[in-house]
């Protein structure tokens, strides 16, 4: 990897959009020049961290402005935060077959460019609707290679802190293709004070000790590990509720339940798993580690009978529901900005917005 103030152009053709964050866009990229990325890497995706305002003095670490639910106007912590959590990844986990390899960081006025591996492979969820074929030994591989990616990056005292189905990408449509953690956004290291704290990511995936304000620790990324294989296994979540203070209530009480109909087919062996890593206190759900020691997931008592084809479909809608929210998030994101950047009385009285932004705006629409 190499670090410095270089433009993206000049190293890289950008292409089509893969991805929006609220303070970030994920697109495809081409390499110019071979050197540095093997043949077969030439087309990479690229992660800006958009500067919302101001120039873009001062290197890789300088000044960025961020919108955040959270925080307000976040500066450049999480910019610092994730460019120091890839340099530890690089240089502790890559290359690893389940974890997001960086290959470059380049600079413009525009923000700071992480130039990844491309993985075109989609997300977890996406690939799992579209099998004609499901079963809990389906179910255990994925829990194995996001259990070996993460054993890798807790080796390098790696916390993701944002572990959830979307953050985990097949590089390649083939059918025996790794599956890759990636989006470190929200990580830390653990031996280094955490510029993001009181941050966490998706609700539905945050452990009770980060919505405790506790320390969070590796073993806050095994309760996400958690989460996800509920919903591999049912089609929803553990945790759900009318509210959102009444789901945070069940997830720091560890209220969840086998009771449903479509448990009754599911291996007690997987049930097992899923309870001692959805355990309440940290201390006792599994390492990574020994996870992929674990007898289901190493397919000793996964069954290899098809999951009940309702469980599919209630997937497939619980991932629509997610997209649909995620999209509505970052164009929210987008807009709220945009509107800082104009008066409220030239939008609605004689101003003319211009070509790029009302095409910004229609981008949105779409996306929604």
């Amino acid at each position: 990897m190499e670090n410095g103030a270089r433009k993206l152009s000049d190293e890289y053709e950008v292409t089509t959009i893969l991805g929006r964050g609220g303070f970030s866009i994920v697109r495809k990229g081409i390499k110019k020049s071979k050197s540095d990325i093997e043949d077969g890497e030439k087309e990479v995706a690229i992660k800006t961290l958009k500067r919302v305002s101001g120039g873009g003095g001062g290197g890789a670490l300088g000044m960025a402005r961020f919108p955040n639910r959270n925080h307000g106007m976040i500066t450049d912590a999480l910019l610092a935060n994730e460019i120091m959590v890839m340099k530890r990844v690089v240089e502790e986990v890559s290359p690893h077959c389940n974890v997001i390899q960086l290959h470059d960081v380049c600079e413009d006025a525009t923000g700071v460019h992480l130039v990844l591996e491309l993985c075109s492979g989609g997300e977890l969820f996406d690939r799992i609707v579209s099998q004609e074929r499901y079963s809990e030994a389906e179910a255990a591989k994925v829990v194995q290679q996001i259990a070996s990616g993460l054993a890798a990056l807790h080796r390098a005292n790696v916390i993701h802190r944002d572990l959830k189905p979307e953050n985990c990408l097949f590089l390649s449509k083939s059918k025996d293709s790794p599956l890759k953690i990636m989006d470190f956004g929200l990580s830390s290291v653990e031996e280094f004070t955490d510029p993001v704290v009181g941050l966490f990511g998706s609700i539905d995936y945050v452990s009770p000790e980060a919505l405790s304000q506790q320390k969070i620790t590796s073993k806050s990324d095994m309760w996400a590990l958690g989460v996800i294989l509920y919903i591999l296994l049912s089609g929803y979540p553990p945790f759900s509720a009318q509210s959102h203070l009444q789901k945070q209530q069940m997830i720091m009480n560890g209220n969840f339940s086998f009771y449903d109909k479509t448990w009754k087919k599911i291996s007690s062996s997987a049930k097992d798993l899923i309870s001692s890593l959805l355990n309440v206190d940290p201390q006792k759900r599994p390492t990574a580690d020994e996870i992929l020691k674990h007898p289901w997931v190493i397919g000793d008592s996964a069954t290899e009978r098809q999951i009940d084809p309702e469980i599919v479909t209630r997937l497939q809608s619980f991932n629509a529901r997610r997209k649909f929210r995620a999209a509505a998030i970052a164009s929210m994101y987008t807009c709220t900005v945009f509107l800082r950047t104009k008066k409220l009385k030239n939008l609605v009285g004689s101003y003319d917005l211009n070509q790029d932004e009302l095409q910004n705006l229609r981008n949105h629409f779409k996306t929604l």
